[in-house]
């Protein structure tokens, strides 16, 4: 069965834009309303949906990144979704986690508009089961970040790099990426032709 929709690890209270409450045919101008976001969803195709408790009682389901602001006014830049989030959902399976080691960790950010900017990681949305997870060089983790402007993105490890003081000591400037390649290898560890162990001791079992 597909999963379709999951926790959050950590809901966390911010802000929506009220015209993505109006499906923008009013309160366009109207100030953030405070919500807390508590879950997510996945259609194959489309935008991570987020799913928030608004502060007046109402649930809605099913907004991009883009609707929201970390603080109680309109982002301070504006970033169009293709720039927030730079690849669509893969199918409706996927998890979701908060690493501990990156919990709330600075991070530099390469948006989809090809600029540089900072944020600090929330959680991490991973996708499984479909065809496009289980192929080496397409499979990706998507990292919801919150940007210092304001504004959550959801981008892939290879378009984050970490700042850590007390590991990371040699941070490259920007536009100066590390230059890996994309995995493309399958691994199977059952390859290798390898003799099974055909003594068994029961005794010691």
């Amino acid at each position: 069965m597909a999963t379709h929709i999951s926790d959050i690890p950590r809901p966390m209270y911010a802000y929506v834009n009220q015209a993505y409450l109006y499906d923008f045919e009013s309160h366009l101008t109207d100030p953030p309303k405070e919500c807390l976001i508590y879950g997510i969803s996945a259609l194959p195709g489309r935008a991570w949906g987020l799913s928030v408790l608004l502060n007046n009682g109402a649930l809605v389901q099913h907004l991009p990144v883009q609707a929201f602001n970390l603080r109680d006014r309109k982002c301070s830049s504006a970033h169009h979704l293709s720039t927030l989030q730079v690849w669509s959902c893969y199918d409706q399976d996927f998890s979701t986690h908060e690493y501990k080691a990156l919990s709330e960790i600075r991070v530099r950010c390469y948006l989809g508009d090809g600029t540089w900017t900072h944020g600090r990681y929330w959680f991490t949305a991973a996708p499984y089961n479909d065809h496009f997870s289980r192929t080496p060089d397409q499979h990706k983790h998507f990292n919801f970040i919150w940007l210092d402007c304001g504004c959550l993105a959801s981008l892939p490890g290879n378009r984050m790099l970490v700042i850590d003081p007390s590991f990371t000591v040699d941070m490259p400037e920007y536009g100066d990426r590390p230059k890996y390649r994309v995995n493309t290898q399958y691994w199977y560890p059952e390859d290798r032709n390898v003799k099974f162990d055909d003594v068994i001791d029961y005794e010691a079992g």
